[in-house]
């Protein structure tokens, strides 16, 4: 759990502009526990955003004319993927173009019931 959550926490830094945000959240949702990373960074298109968990995923950056890298995903990410899908987890991707990104990790509480995690909705909101 501590290297899905390290590999979040960077990635969230180095896009987020220097004088953004990072936040991280966590709460519950009936039997499922969250942790999310919300940054104000260049954001991930719409058609773009399936791919983030991907080994092989690079996406391109968000609008901003000042910075030309990609948003690379590399192995980061599938890593926090696997790691959260063998404790029985769930992973899911928020995005905004231009705007920031909400990763979610989902976990299934002791208690919980034999429910699905819920995938749809963004359990924390962004500021």
């Amino acid at each position: 759990m501590r290297r899905a959550v390290g590999n979040l926490l960077p990635n969230a830094v180095r896009l987020a502009p220097g004088d953004s945000t990072v936040t991280v959240a966590t709460g519950r949702t009936v039997s499922w526990l969250w942790f999310a990373v919300h940054d104000e960074g260049p954001g991930i298109a719409d058609d773009d955003l399936p791919r983030v968990f991907d080994a092989s995923g690079v996406v391109p950056n968000a609008g901003d004319a000042r910075r030309t890298r990609e948003r690379r995903t590399g192995l980061g990410l599938a890593i926090v993927r696997q790691i959260i899908e063998s404790h029985g987890g769930h992973v899911a991707a928020y995005s905004a173009f231009g705007r920031g990104s909400t990763f979610v990790l989902w976990l299934p509480a002791t208690d919980r019931a034999d429910d699905e995690p819920p995938s749809a909705a963004n359990p924390w909101h962004s500021p």
